[in-house]
C-alpha cells in the first residue's frame, strides 16, 4: 500500500468511530428524560464575577426577577479581584434582593486558580443543599431557579442546563453555533448515563456530593473544569446526572465580542481536556485522527493520488450523521435558523479542529488578564 491508501485506510477507520459517536449522542438525545417532579431544596447560587461591570447589572436584574422562594435562597456574587466598578454596582443591589451577598475572593494558594479556590472555600462554609452556578454575563429567566431545583428528587445529584450564547457579527454566529453543538453533546450523553462537557454558567450539584469527590481535586489548578471535570467525577462516584430540558431553565449568556476572543474562550475551555479520564481521552484522540485524515484525504484526492470516491463518502456520511444529530438537538433545545452554520461549519470544522485542540493541550492559558495553568 503507498502511504497514500495509508492514510485512507486510517481515516475510514477512524469515520467509523466518529460516525458511532455522533449516532451514540443522538441515541442519547432520544433517551433523555426532563421529569422534574415538586423538590424545592434550599438553594445557593454562586455568580464569578472579574471586572463585569457592563454585565453584572443586568444578571443581577434577571436574579431579583426569580421566582423562588427567598427564605430558600442565598445570592452570592464572587468578586475576583475587579479593577472595574464591578462590587459597586453589586453593592447597589443589596437592599433589592433578599439573601444578596458579596464575597471577596482572596489570595489563592500558590499554583491554584483563583476563582476556583473563592468557591471551595464558599461551598465549604455554606449550609444550602444545592449549589447554583451562572455567569454575570448571563441572564437567566424569572422560572430559572425553580426549574432547577424540581429536578433535584432524592437520586439527582446534579443538573446541567441549556445556555446559548448570544451575539452579533460572525463572531455571534460561531459562538452560538458551537454552543449548541456543545449542549447537544453534553445533552445526548447524559441520556446515555454519561458526563462529557457541561457549562459552569447554568450548572446545579448537591453540596453533598461535591464534598463526596473531595471539591475541585487535583483539577483545581487548572483554568478550566469547574463544571465538566466536576461533574466526571461525580458520575464516576456514581453520581446521578440529568440534564433539563425545561425552557423555563434555559439562561442566555453574552456571547464573545470578536472571534479572537472566541478562539481564546475556546481554547481555555478546551484545555481541561487534558484531564479527562483515560476513556475519554482515547476518543477524543480517534475523533481528532478523523479528521486529520479527512483533511489529508481530500487533499490526497484532489491531487489524484488516492481514489476520490472514499474521500467524497467520508465527507457525505460525516454530514449526513451530523446533521441528523443536530437536527434532532435542535428540537429538544428550541435552537432555530442553524442549518447554515452547520453548511460552512462542516466544511471548516476539520481543519479548525486539527489547529485548535493541539493548542488548547499545551502551555499556558490567558484569562481576564492572567496566566493561568491549563
Amino acid at each position: 500500500m503507498t502511504t497514500g491508501e495509508i492514510v485512507l485506510a486510517l481515516t475510514i477507520l477512524t469515520g467509523l468511530v466518529w460516525i458511532a459517536a455522533v449516532a451514540a449522542i443522538a441515541i442519547g438525545l432520544g433517551r433523555l428524560k426532563s421529569s422534574p417532579g415538586d423538590a424545592c431544596p434550599t438553594v445557593a447560587v454562586l455568580v464569578p464575577a472579574r471586572n463585569e461591570e457592563q454585565n453584572i447589572g443586568r444578571c443581577l436584574e434577571a436574579l431579583a426577577g426569580q421566582d423562588y422562594p427567598p427564605e430558600l435562597r442565598e445570592i452570592i456574587i464572587i468578586d475576583d479581584h475587579s479593577q472595574d466598578r464591578t462590587a459597586e454596582i453589586a453593592s447597589d443591589y443589596l437592599d433589592r434582593i433578599p439573601g444578596l451577598r458579596i464575597h471577596e475572593a482572596g489570595d489563592p494558594p500558590p499554583g491554584v486558580a483563583p476563582m476556583k479556590s473563592a468557591i471551595a472555600s464558599l461551598i465549604r462554609d455554606l449550609t444550602a443543599e444545592v449549589i447554583l452556578t451562572t455567569d454575570a454575563d448571563c441572564t437567566p429567566p424569572p422560572g430559572w431557579m425553580t426549574g432547577v431545583a424540581r429536578h433535584f428528587q432524592q437520586d439527582v445529584d446534579a443538573v446541567v442546563g441549556f445556555s446559548p450564547l448570544h451575539g452579533s457579527g460572525l463572531a455571534g454566529v460561531i459562538a452560538r453555533f458551537d454552543s449548541f453543538i456543545n449542549f447537544v453533546v453534553a445533552a445526548g450523553s447524559i441520556g446515555l448515563g454519561k458526563v462529557t462537557t457541561a457549562a459552569g454558567r447554568n450548572l446545579a450539584y448537591r453540596r453533598a456530593m461535591w464534598q463526596n469527590v473531595g471539591g475541585f481535586g487535583p483539577t483545581i489548578t487548572g483554568a478550566s473544569g469547574v463544571d465538566d471535570l466536576l461533574l466526571q467525577r461525580m458520575s464516576m462516584r456514581g453520581g446521578k446526572v440529568v440534564f433539563s430540558t425545561d425552557p423555563a431553565t434555559f439562561v442566555p449568556a453574552k456571547g464573545p465580542s470578536s472571534v479572537g476572543n472566541w478562539l481564546s474562550r475556546k481554547r481555555r475551555h478546551l484545555s481541561a481536556g487534558r484531564h479527562y479520564r483515560p476513556g475519554l481521552v482515547a476518543l477524543s484522540a480517534g475523533l481528532y485522527l478523523f479528521n486529520l485524515g479527512l483533511i489529508l484525504s481530500t487533499v490526497l484526492a484532489a491531487s489524484g493520488e488516492v481514489n476520490w470516491l472514499p474521500a467524497a463518502a467520508l465527507w457525505a456520511a460525516k454530514l449526513i450523521i451530523d446533521g441528523l444529530t443536530l437536527s434532532r438537538g435542535a428540537r429538544i433545545l428550541r435552537v432555530r435558523g442553524w442549518t447554515g452554520a452547520w453548511l460552512v461549519g462542516e466544511l471548516i470544522s476539520p481543519l479548525l479542529f486539527t489547529l485548535l485542540l493541539p493548542a488548547s493541550l499545551v502551555g499556558r492559558v490567558r484569562w481576564k488578564g492572567r496566566t493561568l495553568k491549563g
